[in-house]
């Protein structure tokens, strides 16, 4: 593959590429990057199917938990940070060494002797994670034009969808035929080569040196880790417990003093000026909103066909894939639309209306059985598929170029809180509503909650099963309706006109 570089050019946009062919530029740099947005998304869901697999290793099945938590954690605290990085030292610098982090990460587990030391490196392949999608994007925005960027995002989208959906799928087939420590062996080769494949782009070096904001970071790491930890504690401890309690406190207290701290620092984590433009703020929310039903759905669909239908976990893997097609496809079809039209607000709001549909839909189809069910799930697909291009386009666009890594930063970390919390509520919930049709239930639904298989999974009545379920999908569709409502209330843009001065 060519190299591609950035160039400047006074009479035109300031980041122009040479080729000058827009299907070669395209292709290009959405080759040169896309390898590392894959392994970034394809180690969130990898792990999942050879959970129990590891927990029967080390005997350690009641904090198997920690890690998915360890790595969740650690990406989610070093997204901002690398999009800091990124705007400081250069993107295709940052990118490099969230790979090296990654890979780093990847070896510790693979050789991992102990349960703790998997966690340990887990953590450590998650601060390199956290980097890799945030950058890729950014590199993107970075080397085409406002307008061009929807395109773009459209494709990650589609990356995003397709690594979620063979994550479990081949965690499964190499933690079954060759072993678990292939899920993370298979790293090293996929990253030395994502590695060499960026490379070879050639991008900016960055507005100036690396100034850390030591006490954000510290402020805003402490707040996210106290948030996520009550979340994720939230279905085992009790939602009530003084653990659970405190660690909410703890982070609602660090967020709500952040920002005032952000605003005396000369180079914030986090710009306070970008999160007070009303359509940066609303597409933030939006993407948390999107992020929390859609992995919410990736949990809760085939908990129920396990519990209601008693199909393997490898099989409602399959029943997956309608969800994973249509949000593959529509990403794409968006990234386009917003391309052609320069208005990227529309496809967000329509999308997130017919996901609303699809959830609100997933209750009435449930006792109709799992065709039916992957059916619905596809209508879902199709909404959710708008939502990262077009927000992704909002936020990029509204940041100016000068931050880029910022925006897209910031939306990263608003998809890894929403993630979390959509998963820890509708489990939440889950337990509430098998618990009260079914009383004594709930404390076995956890055992396939944290990944123990569906060997543990209870006879329970279908009518408590059903009932329960319609719960958790009409909550979920509650928040894509609010999600629609908020899209609707972003400002009008238009990606041909000039982008915002930086405040």
């Amino acid at each position: 593959m060519a190299d591609i570089t950035l160039a400047s050019d006074a009479a035109h946009d300031p980041a122009v590429l040479v080729p000058s062919s827009e299907t070669a530029r395209f292709m290009g740099v959405f080759l040169a990057v896309a390898p590392a947005m894959f392994l970034g998304s394809l180690d969130q869901t990898i792990v999942a199917t050879a959970l129990p697999v590891i927990a029967a290793r080390f005997d350690s099945f009641a904090n198997i938990a920690w890690i998915v938590s360890a790595y969740l954690l650690a990406a989610t605290v070093a997204a901002p940070i690398y999009g800091r990085l990124g705007d400081a030292i250069g993107r295709k610098t940052a990118l490099l060494g969230a790979l090296a982090l990654f890979i780093a990460g990847s070896l510790a587990c693979a050789l991992a002797p102990s349960f703790w030391a998997l966690v340990g490196g887990r953590a450590i392949q998650g601060l390199g994670g956290g980097g890799l999608m945030t950058i890729a994007q950014a590199l993107i925005g970075e080397a085409v034009g406002p307008k061009d960027r929807g395109r773009f995002q459209g494709w990650f989208g589609a990356v995003f969808a397709a690594a979620s959906a063979l994550g479990p799928v081949l965690g499964g087939l190499l933690s079954q035929h060759v072993g678990w420590r292939w899920i993370f062996w298979i790293n090293l080769p996929l990253g030395i080569g994502a590695a060499i494949v960026a490379w070879r782009v050639k991008a900016e070096k960055g507005a100036a040196s690396f100034s850390p904001d030591v006490i954000g970071t510290a402020l805003f790491a402490a707040a996210t880790l106290a948030v996520l930890l009550a979340l994720s504690l939230g279905t085992t401890l009790g939602w009530g417990s003084a653990v659970v309690i405190g660690l909410l406190a703890t982070g609602i207290f660090g967020f709500a003093i952040l920002l005032p701290v952000e605003r005396r620092v000369a180079t914030p984590l986090l710009s306070p000026g970008l999160l007070a433009q009303p359509m940066v703020w609303r597409a933030c929310l939006c993407v948390l909103l999107y992020a929390a039903a859609l992995f919410a759905s990736l949990v809760q669909f085939p908990l129920l066909l396990e519990l209601r239908f008693a199909i393997e976990p490898s099989k409602a893997g399959l029943l997956l894939l309608p969800l994973t097609l249509a949000e593959v496809g529509v990403s794409t079809w968006a990234g386009y639309r917003i391309s052609a039209t320069g208005l990227p607000r529309a496809p967000l709001v329509l999308g997130l209306a017919v996901a609303t549909i699809g959830f609100a839909t997933m209750t009435i189809v449930l006792p109709l059985g799992p065709i039916a069910i992957a059916g619905s799930s596809m209508l879902f697909g199709l909404g959710l598929g708008t939502t990262m291009p077009a927000a992704q386009t909002i936020a990029q666009w509204a940041g100016g170029k000068a931050r880029l890594g910022v925006s897209t930063a910031t939306l990263s970390f608003a998809r890894s809180v929403g993630g979390v919390v959509g998963t820890a509520g509708t489990a939440a919930i889950l337990l509430a509503a098998i618990d009260h049709y079914a009383p004594g239930s709930a404390s076995r639904i956890l055992s396939l909650l944290d990944g123990s298989g569906a060997s543990a999974a209870p006879q329970l009545p279908r009518q408590a099963i059903d009932a329960a379920f319609q719960i958790v999908f009409g909550a979920i569709a509650l928040i894509t309706l609010t999600a629609t409502l908020l899209a609707a209330s972003i400002p009008q843009i238009n990606l041909d006109d000039p982008e915002p001065p930086l405040l």
